[in-house]
């Protein structure tokens, strides 16, 4: 046992010697690759010291308060401080290699390093002179502190290293818990990409571990981009190196984030894709994105609104809600089984201040207040900030002159508030610099709107101020025609549904697969039958308007029932290996989200589906709908085949089809591939889809297996 002792303890003395070596000649130090290998095990071995150094200080402590210190005890003893302080020493020294490596800031990883180091001197010391440290209560104290001190910062700080600044204390400081931001307030870059990139990415880009040369902790540091150039580019068709790696497949070694890691979801993707490609920045609000901006549709369920906020005050009495309504005053819960109301007064001529008054019963409860039309004067302002919880007020085309507006100064809630219509002038407005929380101010015809708002705006740095739209010699773009057929899928013959809502707008629309224009293409009269497999194409032209974009829909006729339906071989990805056959006949499309659990995948090997009547079929048709993602790897299928028989042992090949390959990356589609034969009558069909066994060469992950993904096949 002793001539083991000594084993251990030499060559934990070595190791120290050779650390604090390569400690103070670090910068002629280079690692090779199968030494770079040996300091990747730093964060699989760093355990170890940790927990026998805290069982070391339990043990001494309690051997050496309670007297206890019995031969078998010590022998214990020394034996949990021999190997805490080899493991310590090995701890550190593969530490001190992995942290040559590319992309970590020395700077910062000196004092982790350090304190490592320290921490094993500590080690080796203690064990060396554990006897004089035993007979002091006070040396055992002191020397025991001093390693639960280091082992808690020097932790700290490789926490930091890996998962970013602050990591272990950021649960329990206050200002590192983000308030809940309301959609009225949330900007897109702080409250919508920036806690996607914290949660996902700065564990491997942040000022610490700098990963590839990339911060990704700043909006600065993301456009300075890292050691591989910018991180987007919104002229490529696959909008840069961001949206590249988190596209690629997982097992792709490029993959961001790796293998292991937290991954992005769908909606953080999507949020991610429509930042970049609406050219990102971190000035724009969410609440001034267009209606129908995706961003805007997903940060709907990502933030709450005035109406749905979670509300601290009680709720008003229900008897005094009840007593107030009339029939021209609406009061009522904004949202169900919130707190917050609101209130609407309709009838002008039935209105009276009094009125407002009556209000006070419940003002700590109103959030929303519409007088839109009624006859408010300046002096009704006082009584309505009272209700100090207000968020939203309308005072649209009421009798406001501007001389009450101070009054609103109380509601520092407030949020929202229309003044058009009213006799506001701009010197009226500067009272508003005091709603800390003002972020929309509506101000169209009124005396303000025609005077110099920019000395008010500079004061009123984070509201928008809306004074209606002037352009009337602006030529305006349309926008696209709706098609209103929800079914893709055709049970049976039906009409082309176009509508467009602006008037005097004629549609125009192809079948055949061209795109439309305003002289040749068919005029839309509501005549034309979906009947078949058809792709339609539609425009919409107006005199002194620009032409809208193309609005395009695939119809597909479903044709026979198909009343069995197996796959030769699963799928080899477990995502799409669980997932059934019986969802290429159920009828149902699936959209460009190919993990929505509506398409099947393969790669490597192709699909095989084989597919069975009850009865004789006459097919004629076969038509087989897939998704094509060239960024996302997935291409048009190499090869499409049809075969038939009367059993499984006899099937014929009727047709086969090789679709045209994509030469260039291009955004994502749906399409249908038909595959016409002379009509046969068998009760056995078997489809096989060849997804590429290669992508080309000019894939950025080309000799990368291709995908094949398909969701419905259809005979007619």
């Amino acid at each position: 046992m002793q001539r083991w002792k000594s084993i251990l303890y030499n060559t934990s003395f070595a190791l120290n010697c050779l650390l604090v070596f390569l400690l103070l000649f670090e910068k002629g130090l280079v690692v090779p690759p199968w030494v770079q290998a040996i300091g990747r095990m730093h964060p699989l071995v760093l355990h170890f010291p940790i927990v026998l150094l805290l069982l070391c200080v339990f043990w001494e402590a309690v051997t050496g308060v309670k007297k206890i210190a019995t031969e078998p005890l010590v022998t214990i003893g020394d034996g949990l401080l021999l190997i805490a302080g080899l493991t310590a020493a090995i701890t550190a020294l593969m530490g001190l290699l992995l942290s040559k490596e590319d992309g970590y800031t020395q700077e910062v990883v000196a004092w982790h390093k350090w304190g490592g180091v320290v921490i094993s001197l500590l080690a080796l010391t203690w064990y060396t002179f554990r006897k004089q440290v035993r007979n002091s209560k006070l040396l055992v104290g002191i020397t025991a502190s001093l390693a639960v001190l280091l082992v808690i910062v020097t932790g700290h700080l490789g926490a930091g290293i890996t998962h970013g600044d602050n990591f272990l204390l950021a649960p329990v400081l206050k200002d590192q818990q983000q308030a809940p931001v309301l959609f009225e307030d949330a900007f897109v870059y702080a409250n919508m990409v920036q806690p996607i990139l914290k949660s996902k990415c700065t564990s491997c880009h942040n000022p610490q571990k700098a990963k590839g040369e990339l911060v990704m902790a700043t909006f600065a540091s993301l456009l300075k981009g890292g050691k591989d150039g910018a991180l987007w580019d919104s002229t490529q068709t696959d909008f840069g190196l961001m949206l590249n790696r988190i596209h690629l497949p997982e097992e792709n070694k490029k993959h961001m984030p790796p293998l292991g890691k937290p991954q992005l979801t769908e909606d953080e993707i999507s949020i991610l894709y429509h930042w970049i490609k609406s050219g990102p920045n971190d000035t724009t609000k969410v609440t001034a994105l267009q209606p129908a901006d995706t961003l805007r549709l997903l940060a709907t369920a990502l933030f709450n609104t005035i109406e749905t906020d979670d509300y601290t005050f009680k709720p008003a009495d229900e008897s005094k809600v009840k007593a107030l309504k009339n029939n021209y005053r609406v009061v009522a819960p904004l949202a169900l089984g919130s707190p917050a109301l609101g209130v609407e007064f309709f009838g002008a001529a039935q209105f009276k201040s009094d009125q407002l008054k009556e209000l006070l019963a419940v003002k700590e409860q109103i959030v929303s207040l519409n007088l839109n039309k009624m006859a408010v004067q300046d002096a009704d302002l006082a009584t309505i900030a009272q209700c100090t919880n207000l968020r939203k007020l309308n005072l649209s085309f009421t009798n406001i002159k501007g001389s009450g507006l101070a009054a609103l100064g109380a509601l520092k809630e407030l949020k929202e508030l229309s003044l058009s219509g009213t006799g506001v002038h701009v010197v009226d407005l500067s009272v508003l610099v005091g709603l800390p929380k003002l972020i929309q101010l509506a101000i169209w015809s009124t005396p303000a709107q025609n005077e110099n708002l920019a000395a008010i705006q500079k004061q009123l740095k984070t509201t928008v101020i809306e004074t209606g739209f002037k352009g009337d010699t602006v030529i305006i773009k349309l926008n696209r025609p709706l098609i209103e057929n929800e079914e893709q899928v055709l049970l049976q013959p039906a009409a082309l549904k176009l509508k467009h809502y602006v008037k005097g707008v004629s549609i125009r629309y192809t079948a055949d697969g061209s795109d439309p224009d305003s002289i040749t293409s068919p005029l839309y009269k509501s005549d034309f039958t979906l009947d078949k497999n058809v792709t339609i194409k539609a425009k919409a032209f107006k005199p002194g308007w620009i032409s809208s974009d193309i609005v395009e829909k695939t119809f597909y006729k479903a044709g026979y029932k198909i009343d069995s339906i197996r796959l030769v071989k699963p799928a080899a990805d477990e995502a799409y290996k669980k997932i059934p056959a019986s969802v290429l006949a159920d009828g149902q499309k699936g959209d460009q989200s190919y993990g929505s659990g509506k398409w099947i995948g393969y790669r490597g090997y192709p699909m095989e589906a084989v597919l069975y009547f009850d009865t004789i079929r006459n097919i004629s048709s076969v038509t087989i709908s897939s998704l094509i993602d060239i960024n996302g790897f997935i291409m048009p299928p190499q090869q499409l085949e049809v075969w038939a028989g009367k059993d499984m042992e006899h099937l014929r090949l009727l047709k086969k089809m090789n679709p045209e390959q994509p030469q260039k990356i291009v955004p994502g589609y749906m399409k249908g591939y038909e595959l016409k034969f002379d009509a046969v009558k068998e009760k056995y069909f078997k489809i096989v889809v060849a997804p590429v066994p290669k992508l080309p060469a000019w894939h950025r992950g080309k000799g990368d297996k291709g995908w094949a993904f398909v969701d419905e096949i259809f005979l007619n």
